[in-house]
C-alpha cells in the first residue's frame, strides 16, 4: 500500500480506521511506515492501535496482545486508559482470564475507571470463557449503576446461557427486557429462546415467549417446538399453555397425532385442581379425527384414578354425560376404568364396567366403535388372577365371551389365562396343605385338575408358535413340580429349546427356573401325578 502521498495526520486517521475494523496487518503496515519513513517515535498511540486491531476473530489473537504489551514495557511506555480499554475489547473476542485480571488490577491501582464500553467488553469476555456466574455479577453491577446495557450484550447472555443449559438465568434477562419495554429484540432471539426453554422444560420461560410472541403473531414456531411446548405444559400442569398450543396448531391446519391429545390430557390432569372431565373429553375428540386412542394415551388418567374408587365412579358419570352429548366414547376410555378397578383388586366392579360397554354405542346410528377389544379381556384376566381367591370360573367365562365376539387373542391373553389357573391351583394346594382328611384330598384333586387345564392352555400356545413370559413358565413348572407332575420338565424343556428367541430372559435366568422346579419337587411330598384315566375320573367327579 502506497502511503507516501498521504499526510501524517491522514495516516493516523487511517491507522485508527484499520484498528477499529480489526485489520491488524494493515495497521501494522501504517505504524511501520510512520516510524521508518516519517521518523515518528514509537508511542502509546501506535501500540493502542496495534492492540485494538486484534479485535477480529482472524488474524486477531490474545498472544499478540501479550507481545505488544511486552514491547511497550521494553520501550518504557506507560499503559494509559486507551491501552487498557483496547486490551479489554480484544479479550472480549479472544478470552484470556489472567490478562484481563491483570489489566483490571492495573486500572484499579492507577485509579482508572472502566468505561461503560469497557464493562460490556469485560462481561462479554467472561461469557466467552464460560464464567457465567462472574459475568452475571458484572451484569448485575452494571444494572445497579443504572448503566444502559446494550442489546448485543444481552442477546449474547441469552444465547450463551441457553446453550449452557442455564435457561432460568436467560429467562430473568428476557423477562427484564420485556418488562422494561424493549421492543427491538430480534425474532431470531425469541425463536431460539422459545426452542431452548421448551426443550429444557422451563415452563415460565416458555410461557413468556409464547404469550409475547406467538399469541401476538410475531412467531410461528415449528411443529417440533410446539410439541416441546406442549410437553413442557403437560409436565407443569399448565392447561392454558397446552390448549393455546393445540389451538395454534389447529388454526394452521396441523395434522394431529395421538401424542398431541395425550399431552393435552396430561396437562389437564396435572393442573391444580385436576380437570378430569376435560381430560376424558379429549379421549372422545380423538375418534372424530379418525384416531382411536390406545392404552398409551390413557396413562395419566389411569394414574389419576387407580387409588380412588370415587374418581372411577365420577369418571363413569362423565363418560355418560359425554355420551349423552352424542360424543363418541372409545373403548380405551372404558378400558382405563376397568384397569383402575383391577389395580384395586375389585374384579366385580371391573366386570360391571365390562357389562355396560354396549350401552355406550353411538346415539346417532353410526357404526358402533365402543366394542370390547383384546386389551379389555387382557385386563379382566389380570383381575381374575389378582382376585381373592383367584377366579378361574370368571376367566373361563371371559374366554367364551372373547370367542363369541370374535376378538383375536394374543400371546399375552394366553399368558394371563395360564397365570389365572396357576394362581387358582396354588390356592387349592394351600387349602390342601392346611386341611386334613377328605377336604385335603378334594382340594388337592381340584389343584391338579386346574393344573391339567393350565397345561392344555400351554400346549395351545405351542400350536400358535407362542410362549408365555419367563415368570409364567417358571410359576407353571414350579407348581407342577410341587404336585409331582412330571410335565414340569416338559414345560422347562420346551422353554429351553426355544430359548431367548421366544422366552425373554431365559438365557440369563433359565438355570434358576430348573433349580426352583427341582427344589419344589424334592421339598413337597405329595402323591405321584395321576395318570390320564385318573384325570378324567377327577374331572368327572368335579363336574358332578
Amino acid at each position: 500500500m502506497d502511503f507516501a502521498a498521504e499526510s501524517t495526520s491522514s495516516l493516523y486517521s487511517r491507522l485508527k480506521a484499520f484498528a477499529s475494523k480489526g485489520e491488524y496487518y494493515k495497521a501494522r503496515e501504517v505504524v511501520e511506515f510512520l516510524v521508518r519513513e516519517r521518523r515518528e517515535k514509537p508511542s502509546v498511540e501506535h501500540y493502542n492501535a496495534l492492540i485494538l486491531s486484534n479485535i477480529s476473530v482472524t488474524p486477531g489473537a490474545a498472544w499478540r496482545v501479550h507481545e505488544l504489551l511486552a514491547e511497550m514495557r521494553q520501550a518504557g511506555l506507560q499503559l494509559d486508559l486507551g491501552t487498557c480499554h483496547a486490551v479489554l475489547k480484544v479479550l472480549a473476542v479472544h478470552p484470556d482470564h489472567l490478562l484481563r485480571a491483570d489489566i483490571l488490577e492495573y486500572m484499579r491501582s492507577q485509579w482508572m475507571s472502566v468505561s461503560d464500553s469497557g464493562e460490556h467488553d469485560v462481561a462479554a469476555g467472561l461469557l466467552r470463557e464460560g464464567l457465567f456466574e462472574q459475568a452475571l455479577e458484572r451484569l448485575d453491577g452494571m444494572t445497579r449503576q443504572n448503566m444502559r446495557v446494550q442489546g448485543w450484550l444481552l442477546d449474547m447472555f441469552v444465547y450463551m446461557l441457553c446453550e449452557a443449559g442455564e435457561v432460568g438465568e436467560a429467562y430473568h434477562i428476557m423477562q427484564g427486557r420485556h418488562l422494561g419495554g424493549e421492543l427491538n429484540m430480534s425474532r431470531m432471539l425469541w425463536h431460539y429462546f422459545l426452542d431452548q426453554a421448551s426443550a429444557s422444560g422451563y415452563v415460565d420461560a416458555t410461557l413468556l415467549a409464547w404469550k409475547t410472541q406467538v399469541n401476538l403473531g410475531y412467531l410461528n414456531p415449528s411443529s417440533g417446538t410446539c410439541l416441546n411446548v406442549m410437553a413442557t405444559a403437560s409436565r407443569a400442569g399448565d392447561a392454558y399453555l397446552a390448549t393455546a398450543v393445540f389451538t395454534h396448531l389447529s388454526k394452521r391446519g396441523e395434522v394431529f397425532k395421538p401424542l398431541h391429545y395425550q399431552l393435552l390430557m396430561d396437562a389437564y390432569l396435572a393442573a391444580s385442581p385436576p380437570d378430569l372431565y376435560r381430560a376424558l373429553s379429549i379421549l372422545t375428540l380423538m375418534p372424530t379425527e379418525k384416531l382411536q386412542p390406545t392404552t398409551w394415551q390413557t396413562r395419566s388418567i389411569f394414574h389419576h384414578l387407580k387409588n380412588s374408587s370415587d374418581l372411577i365412579h365420577e369418571s363413569l358419570k362423565h363418560l355418560r354425560t359425554l355420551h349423552g352429548d352424542n360424543r363418541p366414547v372409545p373403548i380405551a376410555a372404558l378400558n382405563v376404568l376397568i384397569e383402575a378397578w383391577v389395580h384395586q383388586r375389585n374384579l366385580p366392579e371391573a366386570m360391571k364396567i365390562y357389562k355396560q360397554i354396549h350401552t355406550f354405542a353411538p346415539l346417532n346410528g353410526t357404526p358402533q366403535t365402543t366394542f370390547a377389544n383384546i386389551e379389555t379381556f387382557n385386563m379382566l384376566l389380570r383381575g381374575c388372577r389378582t382376585a381373592n381367591p383367584p377366579d378361574e370360573a370368571q376367566a373361563s367365562f371371559l374366554v367364551a365371551e372373547l370367542l363369541a365376539l370374535r376378538v383375536l387373542p394374543t400371546a399375552l391373553t394366553y399368558d394371563r389365562l395360564i397365570l389365572v389357573f396357576v394362581a387358582a391351583a396354588q390356592h387349592y394346594l394351600d387349602i390342601s396343605i392346611a386341611s386334613t382328611g377328605p377336604d385335603s384330598e378334594k382340594s388337592l384333586a381340584r389343584a391338579k385338575l386346574l393344573l391339567d387345564w393350565t397345561f392344555r392352555h400351554f400346549t395351545d400356545m405351542q400350536d400358535m408358535q407362542w410362549m408365555p413370559r419367563f415368570g409364567t413358565v417358571e410359576k407353571l413348572a414350579t407348581l407342577l413340580a410341587k404336585v409331582k407332575d412330571t410335565r414340569c420338565w416338559d414345560v422347562l424343556q420346551v422353554a429351553e429349546e426355544v430359548g431367548e428367541a421366544r422366552v425373554e430372559g431365559w438365557e440369563e435366568k433359565g438355570k434358576w427356573a430348573w433349580k426352583n422346579a427341582e427344589t419344589a419337587w424334592e421339598s413337597h411330598g405329595h402323591e405321584e401325578r395321576v395318570n390320564d384315566n385318573q384325570q378324567e375320573e377327577l374331572a368327572g367327579a368335579m363336574a358332578a
